[in-house]
């Protein structure tokens, strides 16, 4: 059980808060920017790793200050720390395979038709790479680089 603190000559001259602490309001911007990563990151990878990155960070900051501080409530950056994980890991899981080139794009079709629907170079390298053997069949002295 924990006991009131007495109040000091702070206290009474900002009428009951305590002068001092400065930046005691680590929750809210961890929890708005955790909706916003956890919100954005399945339509828009990059935003939502850089703004999960940000809340991850913020709310980590926040849960530490409330978890020694027995006056703080640190629930709002707790949520704050684990949308923007959300977030986080959302947005890695999109990007990653974009860049890397191991989408989802072009499975099940034939070699044309992915080619046919293919945006640019990065997708004609996936439809090249997922009908391998038919793209060595059909231009035998070419790579796939």
């Amino acid at each position: 059980m924990t006991t009131p603190r007495p109040a000091g000559p702070a206290d009474h001259a900002a009428g009951g808060l305590t002068k001092g602490k400065g930046l005691e309001g680590w929750g809210t911007p961890a929890l708005v920017l955790g909706i916003i990563a956890a919100g954005t990151a399945w339509l828009f990878g990059w935003v939502g790793m850089i703004v999960g990155l940000a809340a991850v960070v913020i709310g980590f900051v926040g849960t530490r200050k409330a978890f020694h501080d027995p006056d703080r409530s640190g629930g709002a950056a707790l949520a704050g720390l684990v949308l923007g994980l959300i977030g986080l890991a959302w947005g890695l899981a999109i990007v990653v395979p974009a860049q890397l080139g191991i989408g989802t794009f072009g499975e099940g079709l034939t070699l044309d038709q992915c080619m046919a629907q293919a945006k640019g170079q990065q997708e004609q390298r996936m439809c090249a790479t997922q009908h391998l053997d038919e793209y060595h069949a059909r231009f035998p002295g070419s790579t796939n680089n």
